[in-house]
Parts: C-alpha cells; structure tokens; sequence
C-alpha cells in the first residue's frame, strides 16, 4: 500500500495519515485531492518521499501533534511545511538553518497609476539595492542604521525592541532569550554585519499592487548567516550527544532542560530577534527609497516568521516554512490592534504569480494554528535549471511588466519552480483554515544575485 493509498480523508482539503511504523501520533495534512494526487504534468502531486519525512516529524521524543500544510514539499528532516507541537523537547530540523525567515509587508499611500512608469520603478530598484546588500554571504552596501557592536547585543536580545518597535506591527517584539551568559558561536558572531542585508536564494523584496489598485511591498529574508551558523553548531553538537552517526542532522532533537537544550533555546532566539531586526532594518531603507522616487509614504504593516520555534500554551510549537495563524478571539492577541481580525498572514507565491495576504478563521486550530508560507517547491534548484528556457523566462516577465534587478530572470526563483498559489489558497479555503483578503501582483522585485 502506497503512503498516498494510507490516508483518511476527513473532509475537504483535509487527510489524517494514522500511526504507522514510528509515529507517536497521526499527522494532519492539509492537502487538496489536486495537490495530493495531481493533475496532469504541470502539477504532478505530492512525492511520496514526503510522506517517510511526515513519519520522522511524528516520531520524535515529546511529539504531540503533527500538521502538514498545503504547500508541503521535501526538505531536510521534515517536509518543508510542517509545524509540530513538543512537550519538553526541542527539534533544530524542524525550525531549520535560517531560523527566524519570514515576511514584512510594508503598506504604502501609492496607487497602480503613481508607478505605473517603468523608469520610476527603475529608479526604485535602484535606490533600494544602493541602500542595502543582497545576494549571498553580502553585508549591507550602506548603513541605514548604524548597529555597532553594542547596540548589536541588544538587538540579539531584543529584536524589534531594541529598534523601537513595537508588537502592534510584529507578531513579537521579540523573543525573550532567558540565559545573557549564553555565547554565541564564533562563526556565528562573524556574521553580525549581515544585520540589515537581504541574502540570496528565494529572498526578495518585492513592489506589489492588490485587487483595488493600492500598492505594497513584500520583504522575504531571515536570520542570514548568524542564524544558519547557530543552526549548524546545534546540529553537530546535538548529533555528537545522540551518538548519531555522521550526517544524520535530520533526526537531532534535544530536552529542553538539557544544558544544550538550553543553549539552543537562548541561541534560536538571539536568531528570531536577528530576523525580526532585519526585516525592519531593511524596511526602513525601503521606505526612504520609495518615499524618495515615488513621493508617498510607506509604513509596516505586518512582520511574521515562518521558521520558527515558539512556546505556545505551555508546549513548544516548531513551524518549518509553516506560518502562524491565529484568528480573531485567540488569547495571544488580546490587547493589539489584531485582537478581532485575527494577525494578518504573509504568503509570497512567485515573482510570476504574485502572493497573497490572509486572515485566520477559527478552524485554523486544527493545524495548530498555522498554515502554508508559500506556494511550495516543484522544480528544485538544479532541475529548474536544466528544463527551463532563459528567453522565454524573461519574455514573460517583460511581458508582465515585472522589473527585476538582475540582468536575466533567475531560473530556479521563476514561475514554473512553484506550485500554483491558487490552488494552494483555495486548500487552505476549503479547510477552513483562513480566508483570502489581499491577492498581490508583482511589478518589481528585487532579488539577491547568487
């Protein structure tokens, strides 16, 4: 019996996969029968490769509840688009090696009509990268704000805090890290100058226009290398103390009252508050630009991660590429500006597709108050590569009107390496999971040049 033929279905865009070999408890998938079993070859259905990852998520010490979100794909340890909840232990492979990546998304006074001019946007692109790095391994071009290596101290403690922000744009100010004397790896400190720069890969910043003509822009980055050296140190660390043998990272997992659970704790954090600083450093530079070529103003509008992990209701609650969700009425946002709506969720989908902007409903509890953060891989890096057409990639981006600031299209970052958004929001829809207000079309995006 195949693992696809092992599912219930409980409703629609929703399967349980019951315990089988090693699992300590049945895993939740949020899937549509499109998604799941596919449709033809542009949307071949989900690998059963993932499904060995949903056991190993399922199979750790602590493990209380397994959810898999709608653009679930394979990643490292779990499917990327996973989100389990622990008691007492704490799983590295599930918040991964950008600990803290997420998403801002910077509100703006403009219209599709006041950039509407390519060589405005130009302009805008401009001014952005010579106001901080992208690409792999950069440090920021030009200090937006000065962080030395005090005030660097602070943000690692403090995050958005430290920034003078505040919770009412940011799913937390910051995370507390509960032990100072904690030391940050070396290698991981090396990299304190990546505070304020975008990174590589599928990071972007990204000028949006929604359904009523109000433009955005969408900021996609994380922790850069300070968080991926944190992660690499506990990977090693946690698989030495295991015994496990020599690339076996995947299954590390560590109690939390451990001295190296501890460490990781505090670490992880000092990584989250990284990210959030990041996000909003970078934002700060956005605006100035926007507000320099374009004339009207931008603010934050919401600032949310997606790997992650989090004390919720006295469990922890790891989110691999998996966004929080809670609706109007949850405890945890009693007393912010979101306490009836429920905190806005931030879904890039691709430089071609565009993404999307939701509210959590109340059925959002079923996959521990979280859904997809993406539209979720189909063509990995390599294969994208090698099947896809440089001219025809970028025709149909000058055909969009999609400015980019690279000289071609990167292959593996376009269209066709990403499920269809919409048939992953429609899952969530259809699970009840949360609802569609915004759906954002790109006009530029910014993409770091590996």
């Amino acid at each position: 019996m195949s693992w696809k033929q092992r599912l219930e279905k409980v409703s629609e865009g929703h399967f349980v996969l019951p315990k089988t070999k090693s699992m300590k408890v049945d895993a939740d998938l949020f899937l549509s029968d499109k998604l799941l079993w596919g449709e033809g070859p542009e949307q071949p259905g989900l690998e059963d490769s993932v499904f060995d990852q949903v056991v190993n998520a399922a199979s750790f010490p602590g493990v209380t509840r397994v959810a898999v979100t709608p653009d679930c794909h394979l990643g490292y340890g779990v499917p990327i688009g996973t989100v389990v909840e622990t008691d007492g232990i704490l799983l590295p492979t599930a918040a991964g090696y950008d600990i803290g990546c997420g998403m801002v998304q910077l509100q703006t006074t403009l219209t599709a009509e006041d950039v509407a001019d390519a060589t405005k946007r130009r302009r805008w692109i401009e001014e952005v990268t010579r106001r901080i790095a992208v690409g792999v391994g950069a440090s920021r071009v030009q200090k937006q704000r000065r962080v030395t290596d005090r005030t660097f101290a602070d943000v690692v403690r403090h995050g958005a805090k430290a920034l003078g922000r505040g919770s009412s744009v940011t799913e937390r100010d910051y995370i507390p890290v509960e032990d100072d004397r904690v030391d940050i790896p070396e290698r991981a400190f090396g990299k304190r100058e990546q505070l304020g720069s975008l990174g590589g890969g599928n990071h972007f910043t990204e000028m949006q226009v929604d359904q009523d003509g109000r433009v955005w822009v969408m900021l996609h980055t994380g922790s850069r290398g300070f968080g991926w050296n944190i992660a690499k140190h506990f990977f090693v660390e946690g698989a030495a103390q295991l015994g496990l043998k020599s690339r076996s990272e995947d299954h590390v997992w560590l109690d939390a009252e451990s001295p190296l659970g501890r460490d990781y704790w505090n670490l992880h954090n000092m990584a989250a508050n990284f990210a959030v600083a990041n996000r909003l450093i970078i934002g700060e530079a956005v605006c100035a630009a926007l507000e320099d070529v374009f004339g009207g103003t931008a603010s934050v509008y919401y600032e949310i991660s997606h790997n992650l992990i989090q004390k919720e209701a006295g469990r922890f609650v790891a989110r691999k590429g998996a966004t929080r969700a809670f609706p109007g009425g949850h405890p945890a946002l009693k007393g912010t500006p979101w306490e009836k709506t429920g905190h806005p969720i931030l879904i890039p989908g691709s430089m071609e597709t565009g993404s999307a902007i939701l509210f959590a409903e109340e059925g959002a509890q079923k996959s521990i108050y979280s859904v997809n953060h993406g539209s979720g891989r189909r063509l990995s890096r390599g294969e994208a590569k090698r099947v896809l057409k440089q001219d025809a990639t970028d025709k149909r981006m000058a055909e969009a009107g999609i400015l980019l600031n690279t000289r071609q299209t990167p292959l593996d970052e376009s269209g066709p390496c990403y499920k269809n958004l919409d048939d992953v929001l429609e899952t969530v829809e259809m699970a009840g999971l949360a609802r569609v207000a915004w759906r954002l079309k790109p006009v530029a995006c910014i993409k770091g040049a590996d």
